[in-house]
């Protein structure tokens, strides 16, 4: 196995070409961090050679006036936030690893809490390069958030998992920092906290995140953020506590909080998954799942169940998505693992995501839950865009039909 790392754009749409015209296919990822080997079931299909952009990783513009920006892929989350706050600016949105590369956290389309009311990527992206299948630079999209020409197929790029071309950069609107974020936090020994959401979300308040995990004492935490002058904030915690009484706890961003380490606090805008992970102590061979699925099913979900199974489990309930996770290494039991959580989704659009695993568990284990909604196109597309076949995604070759 090798590992490409082109240092420039032209070196990168060489090497591109020559896989083109060879029809040697190969796999991409940035930094690495979230670069998972539980892909195929057949090894021999997996092809050697990556594809690392984690060298491009410079900046193409930055306006603040017009709170806009445009950056290689190869740069992390974590830079690109970093240059942000200098402006006291920020990228809604907070994906699983704050080392991701830019370009894989848009193919992989990985989101967080702040999806809640801030938006998804999808609401930031304005524009994206990539290399194509026939080896070409193509530009979608615009520098400025008025320009829509090629909207389609940025869209078309997003959550692509690498299928569709070699993310190159992507241009990005941003917005000002929240101002005096905080938080309210409460410990809770069941799943009470499911109706109080659901009663809370009908008021329609303005909140920055929520998030809920299981606790090590099989508890759960809650946490919501918010932001504004002290006005505001009073009037979002009054509303909160009309729902939830006295049972949660306000802080700001800058205190701590008996239970903070499994909500997001400082670290919702550069990734919330590692320290999450750490907590629970969980490694790269245990099972991990990303389950994606309609808000409404998630207030319904009988998280009790794998609770009291030692699951951990951490769940953006408006946000639409929960990470199984458990201990187990052994492919058989994370296999029953899978099977469960599979039987309690009963909408058609809901999605699983492996995260990590034993290496012995692959993406054809997922089935339909596996493969994008609309599956007949878009392997078709596939086949139209990538017709030497080098753009490897074990998610668009699944033999599954809708």
């Amino acid at each position: 196995m090798s590992k490409i790392e082109p240092c420039s754009l032209e070196e990168l749409q060489n090497w591109v070409n020559s896989r083109i015209e060879t029809q040697v296919p190969f796999r991409i990822c940035g930094n690495g961090s979230r670069f998972v080997s539980t892909i195929s079931g057949n090894q021999k299909d997996i092809p050697g050679d990556i594809l690392s952009l984690k060298k491009l990783n410079g900046t193409r513009f930055f306006d603040p006036d017009d709170m806009v920006v445009g950056v290689e892929a190869g740069m992390s989350i974590r830079t690109l936030q970093g240059m942000l706050a200098e402006k006291n600016m920020v990228l809604p949105v907070n994906p699983w690893f704050p080392d991701s590369c830019v370009g894989s956290v848009v193919a992989c389309n990985d989101y967080g809490p702040n999806r809640m009311d801030m938006g998804g990527l999808r609401d930031c992206i304005i524009g994206i390069e990539y290399i194509n299948g026939k080896g070409e630079l193509v530009q979608a999209g615009g520098k400025v958030v008025k320009n829509v020409s090629g909207y389609d197929l940025t869209r078309m790029m997003l959550g692509s998992q690498g299928g569709l071309g070699v993310i190159t950069a992507v241009n990005f609107k941003v917005l000002p920092r929240p101002v005096e974020p905080h938080g309210m936090f409460g410990i809770f020994r069941n799943e009470a906290w499911l109706s109080q959401l659901k009663e809370l979300r009908k008021l329609r308040i303005p909140l920055n995140w929520i998030q809920a995990l299981s606790t090590s004492d099989s508890s759960w935490v809650l946490g919501m953020g918010y932001s504004g002058n002290k006005l505001n904030r009073d009037r979002i915690e009054g509303e909160i506590r009309e729902v939830f009484g006295n049972t949660l706890t306000i802080q700001p961003d800058s205190k701590s909080y008996s239970g903070q380490i499994f909500t997001p606090g400082e670290q919702r805008f550069t990734g919330f998954l590692p320290s999450i992970r750490d907590v629970w102590k969980m490694e790269e061979s245990h099972f991990h799942v990303f389950a994606t699925l309609p808000t409404e099913e998630i207030f319904t979900f009988p998280f009790e169940t794998f609770r009291k199974a030692n699951f951990k489990i951490a769940v953006h309930p408006t946000g639409g998505d929960i990470h199984f996770m458990h201990k187990s290494t052994e492919r058989k039991e994370q296999l029953q693992h899978l099977e469960k959580i599979k039987s309690d989704l009963i909408h058609a659009d809901s999605k699983l995501r492996w995260v990590s695993s034993t290496p012995k568990c692959s993406f054809m284990d997922l089935g339909k839950f596996g493969v994008a909604s609309g599956y007949s196109l878009v392997k078709r597309l596939k086949k139209h865009l990538d017709p030497a076949g080098v753009f490897f995604a074990p998610y668009y070759d699944l033999e599954f039909d809708e």
